[in-house]
């Protein structure tokens, strides 16, 4: 089949640091091409795909995330109009869209069939927007966990698809040092303050990577992060996705801290982890309990105290459990074959 791949301009395909729904599509439209359909990846001229590759703007956005609302929404418009009006120009059989509210928007009237991933979560004025489509032909729902998809039922859902990871890219080592692990973004919904508070409590390493860049992260960064740095908590900034430093810190940590605030819809980080033997403390919000099984592969915990307390057992999961957990659930070959029976489920809807 003949499928249009629309993405976010923020990032380029695949990122060099952060970009979750980027890496998805990456691996998605190449895996795709290799299974012989013919994608056309809707994204900035920089990217790097074996699909076709068509773009509006030369170089990925991000520094529109921290623009004005209205500089960031023709950002996302440009690029996004541009692009459904280029697959209106061709045949396709469907169009597969990663986007937000704008890609939808267009989607409304593309003609063909959408299939749309969910890769946010569902609040008060989303469920109002996503509640429009309800019903409407023509456009079908994928959800990143079962959890998200509970939070809304009624949309045309066509199931539930977790993210994958290229399994094999992932190190498995025998020995674990004595540290723990946190990658992701600095704000109170990740809450990596939590992390820092638990290792501080327990008197153990923690190496702490992601992005500061949005005034928003510097902000909390600043506030939750920076005093509690020492010679043992330790900040590293940025690290690429698939680099060297990070495989290494992620599978020689003895616990990767994941002390989320809110209702995670996925958290590929945690799957990242446990892909190298890694196992994951978390708390129960969102898509948590799905990713990580309480007791074999991590500890998914309600309280704080319980938070520290896990991260003090760490060692009693077997590493073996946490890998396999992943090889059989959340491999990018599995995430590959859903998305093509979606397609179809999709296809076979239009027709009947």
């Amino acid at each position: 089949m003949k499928v249009a791949m629309v993405v976010p301009p923020w990032f380029k395909v695949p990122p060099e640091g952060y970009g979750g729904i980027e890496v998805v599509a990456s691996l998605l439209a190449d895996g795709l091409v290799l299974r012989g359909h013919e994608v056309v990846l809707f994204t900035v001229a920089d990217s790097t795909t074996k699909a076709c590759l068509f773009n509006v703007f030369d170089r990925e956005m991000k520094s529109y995330l921290d623009e004005t609302p209205s500089n960031f929404l023709t950002a996302a418009m440009t690029h996004t109009l541009g692009s459904y009006l280029e697959i209106s120009r061709q045949e396709f059989d469907l169009i597969h869209d990663h986007t937000w509210k704008e890609g939808l928007c267009c989607a409304a009237f593309a003609g063909i069939p959408v299939v749309h991933t969910l890769h946010g979560p569902f609040d008060g004025d989303n469920k109002k927007f996503y509640g429009l489509l309800k019903n409407y032909p023509g456009i079908y729902f994928v959800s990143i966990s079962n959890y998200q998809q509970a939070c809304f039922p009624g949309l045309n859902y066509l199931g539930t698809v977790y993210n994958g990871i290229v399994f094999d890219r992932y190190p498995f080592p025998e020995d674990k040092e004595d540290y723990f692990f946190y990658i992701g973004r600095f704000n109170s919904e990740k809450a990596p303050h939590l992390a820092c508070e638990a290792a501080k409590k327990l008197g153990k390493r923690l190496i702490l990577a992601g992005k500061v860049h949005e005034k928003a992260e510097v902000s909390y960064f600043e506030q939750y992060i920076r005093p509690h740095l020492n010679e043992d908590i330790v900040f590293i900034g940025e690290v690429g996705h698939w680099s060297e430093g990070k495989m290494r810190l992620l599978s020689r940590s003895k616990g990767y801290l994941y002390p989320i605030q809110w209702e995670e819809p996925f958290g590929i980080t945690m799957v990242e982890a446990m892909a190298c033997g890694t196992p994951v403390i978390t708390f129960k919000r969102g898509s948590a309990p799905e990713v990580v099984e309480h007791g074999v592969t991590g500890f998914v915990v309600e309280t704080r105290e319980e938070f520290i307390e896990a991260a003090g057992r760490v060692e009693e999961i077997d590493p073996r459990n946490c890998r396999e957990r992943v090889r059989k659930m959340f491999r990018s070959e599995v995430m590959v074959a859903d998305y093509e029976q979606m397609y179809m489920k999709a296809l076979s809807a239009v027709r009947s």
